[in-house]
């Protein structure tokens, strides 16, 4: 395992996706690109995984990397300590926002499911309102990472206190009639995307506070590693992706990428199954 150098001597950040980018279907990592990453740390980079997923389902993968110190969780929501998983910084929805955001979904005879993290807990936990229909795509995907719900008539007003992202699972044919009426309600005081799940044919709505993003993340990470924002490194295939392609000091789109998230970035690396990422770093390596 590769520990990082002290932060006085970091180069800067390497922030690299999970899904699409680092791992595909398999869940698996190219052996190429966790030698690419070992030599991206032995050579002064600090290297980072910038993923939607809480630590709790990236642990798995952020352990066979080997990664160490804090990374960017839940779209830029929470830092984690990658080896451990204790959450060392979240960034909250207000309480009346996240009961705003919970009715909406409900008005719509949607299951509003709410990523928490809070004191009383280990690290961050699902929680869904029962009584409404539970979209397959959420139990399969609850199974396939091992992860449980807990189920509740209401969220209390301290759970409302602590919802790092409030989401849902949707139909593609009703996913932007969706997205329109979000954003209509409240996009004026919140940040949202709907993600492409294609493993399971549907979107995933995820709603955030207002200014969460990868790259805010990120951000936060460079303060408290005292590393200037220009001497980052961006790699990501999703349009959760698009800030930190947009504002990193270089970026790198999947070669699996869509045509949007490829414009966004600054340049375009191969495929994650021909090792994108890899590719990726040598070439910083090598510039």
């Amino acid at each position: 395992m590769h520990h990082p150098p002290p932060p006085q001597a970091y180069r800067g950040i390497i922030a690299c996706d999970l899904d699409g980018t680092l791992i595909g279907r398999d869940h698996k990592v190219n052996q190429a690109d966790l030698t690419a990453i070992a030599k991206a740390q032995a050579t002064g980079w600090y290297v980072t995984i910038c993923t939607g997923r809480s630590a709790v389902e990236s642990a798995g993968i952020v352990a066979a990397i080997g990664l160490t110190g804090p990374g960017v969780f839940v779209n830029g929501a929470a830092l984690n300590d990658m080896a451990t998983g204790t959450t060392v910084h979240r960034e909250y929805i207000a309480p009346e926002l996240a009961g705003d955001i919970v009715n909406f979904f409900q008005q719509r005879d949607h299951t509003p499911l709410a990523l928490l993290d809070d004191a009383a807990h280990s690290g961050p936990y699902y929680a869904m309102l029962g009584g409404g229909p539970v979209h397959p795509a959420t139990t399969e995907w609850f199974g396939r990472n091992r992860i449980h719900a807990e189920l509740r008539e209401s969220f209390s007003a301290d759970e409302l206190r602590h919802m790092l992202r409030i989401g849902m699972v949707i139909d593609l044919p009703e996913s932007r009639p969706m997205e329109a009426a979000l954003h209509e309600a409240l996009g004026h005081t919140i940040t949202f995307h709907a993600l492409r799940a294609p493993l399971y044919d549907c979107n995933v709505i995820e709603v955030f506070k207002q200014g969460v993003t990868k790259w805010s993340g990120i951000e936060l990470l460079c303060h408290r590693l005292d590393i200037s924002p220009k001497h980052t490194i961006a790699i990501g295939d999703d349009i959760n992706d698009l800030a930190m392609l947009q504002n990193a000091g270089q970026s790198f789109a999947m070669g699996n990428a869509s045509e949007q998230v490829r414009r966004s970035a600054k340049a375009i690396t191969r495929t994650q199954a021909e090792a994108g990422v890899a590719a990726a770093i040598e070439q910083v390596l090598g510039g």
